[in-house]
């Protein structure tokens, strides 16, 4: 299974970068039509809205609409347990507390692959393959 972070679910969203917004569209259609093999967390959910407030500002309706859409990859809340891994994984990794979450969620899902430009493309991260597609 694959974790994806926020920043694929905003590049599928975002226009302004037609390259990416390609690119993370066939992901996720992929993920969410042909095999059902993507996964998110509550917490990327959480930073897609936030984005989607803040810097693309749309609207309230927009911005529920959009989560309805990804609402199916779903796959965790994040958990006392996530927080505590996390903070052994920015340790781990000497990466940020929040990138670590994110790890941390694929980890307990049981994903093989996560995709994310923030990450370290082709490093594991606990057995856990980060792919960074827009390279």
């Amino acid at each position: 299974m694959r974790f994806f972070d926020t920043n694929i679910l905003v590049y599928a969203v975002d226009p302004r970068d037609s390259r990416k917004q390609n690119i993370a569209c066939k992901l996720l259609s992929h993920a969410l039509d042909v095999n059902h093999d993507g996964a998110i967390s509550v917490q990327v959910l959480s930073e897609f809205a936030n984005i989607l407030r803040n810097k693309l500002h749309q609207s309230e309706e927009r911005i529920e609409e959009y989560l309805s859409f990804f609402y199916p990859l779903l796959g965790t809340e994040v958990t006392v347990d996530m927080v505590r891994s996390a903070l052994y994984i920015e340790k781990e990794y000497g990466i940020q507390y929040y990138d670590s979450l994110i790890v941390a969620a694929a980890e307990r899902l049981g994903c093989h692959e996560i995709i994310s430009e923030d990450l370290n493309d082709g490093q594991l991260y606990r057995g856990m393959l980060a792919i960074n597609p827009f390279k």
